[in-house]
Formats: C-alpha cells, sequence, structure tokens
C-alpha cells in the first residue's frame, strides 16, 4: 500500500510571483527576487515584460529586475502573448494603461475563453482606450494614457485579479482611486504595497469587504523581495495526506496569508488533522510549517461567502469530500465558470465518470462520499487545466494509478515539479 511520508519545500507562490516581478518593474531600479515560481503561468509576465522594455535576468538561485518606474513601459514590437495565465493578462491589462503605448494582447486557446471586460470595463471609464474580441475576449488592444481619471471603482464581481489590476493603473494616476470590494478577496498586492513603504488608506469591513484608497502618482523604490512557498499548491499534498491511509507530511515555509489558507479550516471542519507551526514573516507575509496527516473526513456545507477565499483549492477539495463520510455541499461557485475550465463542470463529469454520485445545483456541487473500488482503467478529462489534473493524480494513488490523465504537460502551467515532489514523498506503507 502506498503512503505519503516525509518534509518538503515547494515552489514559490504564483500570486506573489506574478505581482513581484510586475512591482519589480514599475520601481526605478534593481529588485532581486528569490523563490520565484518557475512556471509557465510566470513565464508568460516575463515575456510580457521583457517586450514591454523591462531587463530581467535569471542566475543561478534568483532574478535580477530592472524597473523603468511607474508609467515606464516601452512600445512593445510584438503581441503580448499572455499564454494561459489569467493572472498575466488581468495584471498587465491595468499595469500599461497608464503607458502611452499601445499594446495587443493575445492568449491560448482557453484563455481567450475567458472575461476580460471585467477588467477592461473599468479602464475605458477612466479613459483608456480598448478593443476586445466579441465585446469581452482576447485578442485585445489597449491604448494606455498617462492623464487616466482617478475615479471610485465599486468591484461587481469579487476577484483579486481586477482589483490588483486597478491598483497597479491607480499607482500612476494623478488624484484618488478608490476601490471598493463587498467580499474580501486576497491582498497580497496591498501587502506587497506596504512592504515597499507605499502609503494607502485600506479600511477593511470584514466579511463585508474593504475600501482601498490611493493618491497618485508614486515612486516606487526597489527593495529585494523573497516569495513564500505556495498554499494552494501545498494543498495538494496536504489533502493527499489526509485521504492516504498512514501517511504523515510537512510542507516547510508555506504561505500563511489568511486569504489563502481558508481550506485548511474546511478541512478541519471535515475532521482533518493539520497543525500549523514555525510562523515567521518574510517581505510582509506571514510563512510557517504545515504538517497533515491521515484522518477520517466528514461532508460539510461551505459557504457561498467562503468562494472567494477557496477558488483555487475547489478541485482538490471536491477530491477531499468524495473520500469523506456523509455529504459535501460547497456553494455559490460561480466563479469556477471563468476559471482554466469550467471547473463545475469538469469536476461533476470526472467525478461521475469514476463513479461518485455528484449533483449540481445552479453554481452549487454536492458530493456523495465513498470510497467504492474502481475495478477498470479510466482516463480522466483534464480540459488543459493544471488544478483539475493535479487534483485527479492525488486520487489515483489510492486507486493505484486505474485514474490516468489526457494530459499532463498541463500541470507545468503553475507547478512543473509537481510530480517529481509526488515521487518523493511516496513510500510503500
Amino acid at each position: 500500500m502506498l503512503k505519503l511520508q516525509g518534509s518538503i519545500e515547494i515552489p514559490g507562490d504564483k500570486s506573489i510571483s506574478h505581482r513581484a516581478l510586475i512591482f519589480a518593474a514599475l520601481s526605478t531600479g534593481k529588485t532581486k527576487i528569490s523563490n520565484l515560481l518557475e512556471s509557465e503561468d510566470i513565464m508568460s509576465t516575463i515575456n510580457a515584460l521583457i517586450s514591454l522594455g523591462i531587463n530581467i535576468k535569471k542566475y543561478k538561485n534568483y532574478w535580477i529586475v530592472l524597473g523603468n518606474g511607474t508609467s515606464g513601459f516601452m512600445q512593445p514590437n510584438n503581441a503580448l502573448n499572455c499564454g494561459n495565465s489569467g493572472t498575466t493578462a488581468r495584471l498587465m491589462l491595468g499595469a500599461v494603461s497608464t503607458s502611452p503605448i499601445v499594446c495587443t494582447f493575445i492568449g491560448d486557446k482557453s484563455l481567450s475563453k475567458r472575461s476580460m471586460s471585467r477588467v477592461t470595463d473599468y479602464l475605458e471609464r477612466m479613459g483608456a482606450e480598448v478593443s476586445l474580441t466579441r465585446g469581452d475576449y482576447f485578442p485585445a488592444m489597449v491604448k494606455g494614457d498617462y492623464n487616466l481619471l482617478p475615479l471610485c471603482h465599486e468591484l461587481v464581481t469579487a476577484s483579486a485579479q481586477v482589483k490588483s489590476a486597478l491598483i497597479l493603473a491607480g499607482l500612476s494616476i494623478h488624484g484618488k482611486t478608490t476601490i471598493i470590494e463587498k467580499r474580501p478577496t486576497r491582498d497580497h498586492t496591498e501587502r506587497l504595497m506596504k512592504y515597499l513603504n507605499l502609503k494607502f488608506k485600506k479600511i477593511t469591513k470584514g466579511k463585508n469587504g474593504s475600501l482601498i484608497e490611493l493618491n497618485g502618482p508614486y515612486e516606487i523604490q526597489p527593495r529585494d523581495l523573497k516569495v513564500a512557498c505556495d498554499p494552494s499548491s501545498a494543498a495538494f499534498f496536504i489533502i493527499g495526506a489526509l485521504i492516504i491511509k498512514n501517511s504523515k507530511i510537512t510542507l516547510r515555509n508555506i504561505l500563511l496569508n489568511p486569504t489563502r489558507i481558508e481550506f485548511i479550516n474546511v478541512l478541519k471542519k471535515m475532521g482533518g488533522k493539520v497543525k500549523i507551526s514555525n510562523k515567521k514573516i518574510v517581505c510582509g507575509e506571514t510563512v510557517g510549517s504545515i504538517s497533515a496527516e491521515y484522518s477520517k473526513l466528514k461532508g460539510i456545507v461551505v459557504k457561498a461567502s467562503l468562494s472567494s477565499l477557496l477558488i483555487d483549492e475547489y478541485p482538490i477539495l471536491a477530491i477531499a469530500a468524495s473520500q469523506s463520510t456523509g455529504i459535501t455541499k460547497f456553494n455559490g461557485l460561480e466563479e469556477l465558470r471563468h476559471k482554466e475550465s469550467d471547473r463545475i463542470k469538469s469536476i461533476t463529469q470526472n467525478l461521475k465518470r469514476l463513479g461518485f454520485k455528484v449533483i449540481t445545483q445552479n453554481n452549487d456541487i454536492i458530493i456523495h462520499g465513498s470510497k467504492h473500488d474502481i475495478k477498470k482503467s479510466i482516463k480522466i478529462k483534464t480540459f488543459n487545466d493544471h488544478r483539475i489534473a493535479m487534483a485527479f493524480s492525488i486520487l489515483s494513488i489510492i486507486y493505484k494509478y486505474k485514474i490516468s490523465l489526457d494530459n499532463e504537460k498541463c500541470i507545468a502551467i503553475s507547478y512543473p515539479d509537481f510530480k517529481k515532489h509526488i515521487k518523493e514523498l511516496l513510500i510503500n506503507a
């Protein structure tokens, strides 16, 4: 019988890696970035910044970025190819909007089906000229302007990407930019601004979101950055340890930002044995070790109000639910339809193919836990979605690899070393 055992350090956080690169590019000098995630998504951001005239070089175990200041991007010779990365696309739309250049944005087939008007509608209100294909999708053209209008934006969608895009635009705008969130989202951008000594006002309203005020323009002084390890990637191993018998693992230097570890609270409510230790502060973020061991999980109801804090973890949480006793209900998952795939569809279709009882009600998913055997080999359709691929890779361990994937390569979008790290932890019980 196979089990997960041991301790590892996983790659840098994807969300922070994107933001570290962009803020370094907007600074006025040299930034050293350590533990940067080197995935396909991050390379999309690096290549986009290079196309905009930013000097970026990799050394043995760190990267150097020479920033040109806010509004300092140069006219690119080619389209900015965002690949599969929605974060690259949406953050860079905001970042380029205040430079006097014309940019064309493109992406792969999947990204070209994901909504961009949720960012560009705000940029157009501010005075940027934007055109989208079919009104909402890439390819897109953006004509930036030094003199965008300082406005108050009330966000319709709970999205850290939209919020961050508007913050990045607001850094160069003369006057006060206000962003109102109705629900809390990841706050990596705000924490990075504090670490870089950029003054702004944030009024937190708890479960009712927040209000952010920026008074631009800003001059960003470079400061070396170290990226904490990715908790969304850690979730796959943590849940693997909880559902695979006799497993016990420790993951070191994991980002413990409260907007990123809600999945741990969910797992504890399900009965999961998860512990956090060795806390410390790194570049404005709390990091620490997370330990997990095999547990008998039970089904619970996960409220819609938590959806923005669990957005990347739902695929692997669905796997945890499938191995639990009883019924788990995930409410309010509309945003999952706008990720690398329609994840409501991707999760439910694949679990049903494996014999699990799954019900969808509008944007809710109801999973009946079951530990039935799988008697024949079944190939999972990943929909070119890295988190779907990784989630079902974990489940395949329980079923002695009777589960296979139609596309393993998509895992490299966020975690090129995923399979390698599984092998490091996997032993015979």
